[in-house]
């Protein structure tokens, strides 16, 4: 069994309490204000802007679509000129076809045993054959699992980028996904103690919704696959803002009172969302654009979480500081050792025979330290992979089938509460809710919804006396002439 990526996730783990001591450093004593070139590169459209001392210098814009695997280093040379960039520091944005991000659930653990389970996911799921380049982000916590968002990229993406900043002399500090952005309005906005947040965020195009909590931190991030059928784009961001809302009410107990709305085009307006959500949707007071997208990413903390750096070169400053600091302590060393050769000769030439024993002796020592040190590590990786193995064995049934629901309940249809209860030998489920269309619609398709149950995947038997349930509200609609009609609905059934 090969653990090579095991070990090496477990280094990746290691490192962000040095890291995060490395960039305070940096940020302290490097530089007290900001100079860099922030450059954004989405789908091979290139654009950057040079900061110098906090303040917003030029900008520049190349023409015409930038090829993947070259031109970069002309790009940046030529966007060096224009924005006339006197400095060495390069903050970089991508959007690229060939990186991919999903968003998966698992039971809480400790990080070193989720390493292990997220690398293999992540082997899984990637559509390339060359290595990958992950990074995760864990939100909220629902029915004992945690939702884990994932970004992964290739290896040659990343090779290609820190090469060419390399090659210019630059120092890369921030590499990161577009979505970031998105994510970095969340403390931007206003939200009271005990409340949550949404953001609908439309950016280059890709429709993104992000769930924050009270302090501004992300708890949920969801992308909006493309479009697959005629439905318009205001109605399926509305479906799926109504699916989100739901899962977090009810998980968290949280209260969500307005919705954001941000967009940098007329793409899509609010007047277009808003009809299908009962939630107030609130414009974003910002207007941006792709220069103020440029100046939020060079603003972007280096410790970010998706940052995809090398380690390498995030720690090439302090290595710097160090090298330079551990010059002058050789320095001084060999200056103060010069007037206590003699002595230390002296007493070398009457110990030698003992120094050379205690010498082999602690060399004997430090092999078997290195030895038992190995075994250790190889039996604590051999640990956690059984661990992982047995741990995900157990079917989960939950997920999968809410997501289900969320594909063939039908828009007229409201879902109040959904519950699915293991039992000795099958899974029970109960699914409550209203409609608000007239008696002979609500019928037709509630009627269609049980069809659906009980077609595959799942084989639901739904059990008698659902309709006498709805027949019985009959008298009370025909009372209550005056207000639209509402009826309150309750399936039950079984999964074999």
């Amino acid at each position: 069994m090969d653990l090579s990526p095991t070990i090496h996730s477990l280094k990746e783990s290691f490192w962000p309490t040095v890291l995060n001591i490395s960039d305070q450093f940096r940020n302290r004593f490097s530089h007290q204000t900001r100079t860099v070139l922030s450059v954004s590169l989405v789908h091979g459209r290139f654009r950057a802007m040079s900061i110098i001392n906090d303040s917003i210098h030029k900008n520049w814009e190349r023409p015409g679509i930038l090829l993947r695997s070259t031109g970069l280093y002309q790009a940046i040379s030529d966007a060096i000129d224009h924005t006339e960039f006197p400095g060495t520091h390069i903050s970089i944005l991508l959007e690229d076809s060939r990186c991919m991000t999903s968003s998966i659930q698992l039971p809480g653990m400790p990080v070193t045993d989720l390493i292990p389970i997220l690398e293999r996911k992540v082997q899984q799921a990637k559509p390339w054959d060359d290595p990958a380049v992950w990074r995760y982000h864990i939100g909220m916590e629902a029915r004992g699992k945690n939702s884990i968002h994932l970004e992964v990229w290739p290896q040659s993406i990343i090779d290609e980028i820190t090469q060419t900043c390399e090659d210019l002399d630059l120092q890369l500090q921030q590499l990161a996904p577009l979505s970031v952005l998105s994510e970095s309005q969340l403390s931007t906005l206003s939200v009271e103690p005990g409340e949550a947040t949404l953001l609908i965020s439309i950016l280059e195009g890709k429709v993104t919704f992000i769930a924050g909590d009270q302090n501004g931190d992300p708890i949920l991030t969801r992308h909006l696959a493309p479009a697959q059928d005629w439905v318009p784009l205001g109605e399926r961001i509305a479906t799926e803002v109504n699916r989100t809302l739901m899962f977090i009410t009810q998980q968290l107990n949280v209260t969500i009172p307005q919705i954001w709305f941000l967009s940098e085009d007329e793409q899509l307006t609010v007047e277009e969302v808003q009809p299908h959500i009962s939630t107030r949707i609130m414009p974003c007071p910002v207007k941006p654009d792709w220069k103020y997208w440029l100046w939020v990413g060079a603003s972007l903390p280096i410790n970010l979480s998706n940052n995809f750096t090398p380690l390498e070169v995030r720690r090439a400053p302090l290595q710097k500081v160090f090298s330079k600091t551990l010059v002058a302590m050789v320095l001084g060393f060999i200056i103060v050792s010069v007037g206590a050769t003699a002595i230390i000769e002296g007493y070398v030439s009457k110990n030698k025979s003992r120094l050379q024993i205690a010498a082999a002796q602690a060399q004997t020592l430090r092999k078997d330290q290195r030895h038992w040190r190995n075994q250790l590590i190889t039996i604590n990786t051999e640990r956690q992979w059984a661990q992982a193995i047995t741990e995900t064995n157990v079917p989960s049934l939950e997920g999968p089938l809410l997501s289900y629901l969320g594909n063939i309940v039908p828009p007229q249809i409201i879902l109040h509460k959904a519950v699915v209860r293991r039992t000795k030998n099958m899974w029970d489920l109960e699914l409550t809710g209203r409609t608000s269309t007239n008696l002979s619609s609500t019928l037709e398709v509630m009627d269609h919804l049980v069809r659906q149950l009980a077609q595959g995947p799942y084989h639901v038997t739904v059990q008698d006396g659902w309709r006498d349930h709805l027949l019985s509200q009959t008298n009370n609609q025909a009372i209550r002439k005056d207000l639209s009609p509402s009826y309150q609905w309750s399936l039950k059934g079984s999964l074999s």
